[in-house]
């Protein structure tokens, strides 16, 4: 238990992780890279290496939907006791994809179309 201000700070510490995936000709996926500190911006970047205030028009829809939705249901996850989290196999936007025996607590961000 963290103290901040002398008041304590409790939880489940957790980390969100991005996968780059490559989808062959018999639709088996393929890790090529795992980031430990993915990327949550929601802007369109034009201005490479260029200083430019960005506003609501260049936010990209998309990533704003996903994203939001990734981090929502991660602290979700995050606040749940381990008992509640063993009967959960749908929560959100995500599913669980591994039984509890070889990952406990493994989900996936289900495909947003």
């Amino acid at each position: 238990m963290a103290l901040t201000q002398n008041k304590p700070i409790s939880g489940t510490p957790f980390q969100i992780l991005g996968l780059d995936l490559l989808i062959d000709e018999k639709l088996k996926a393929w890790i090529l890279e795992v980031n430990d500190h993915p990327s949550l911006n929601i802007y369109f970047d034009t201005t490479f290496m260029q200083a430019k205030k960005m506003d609501d028009s260049d936010i990209c829809q998309v990533d704003l939907y996903v994203k939001s939705l990734l981090v929502k249901d991660t602290i979700s996850l995050a606040k749940k006791t381990p008992s509640k989290l063993d009967s959960i196999e749908n929560f959100g936007s995500l599913t669980r994809i591994l039984p509890d025996s070889i990952c406990p607590g493994a989900y996936r961000v289900n495909a947003v179309v």
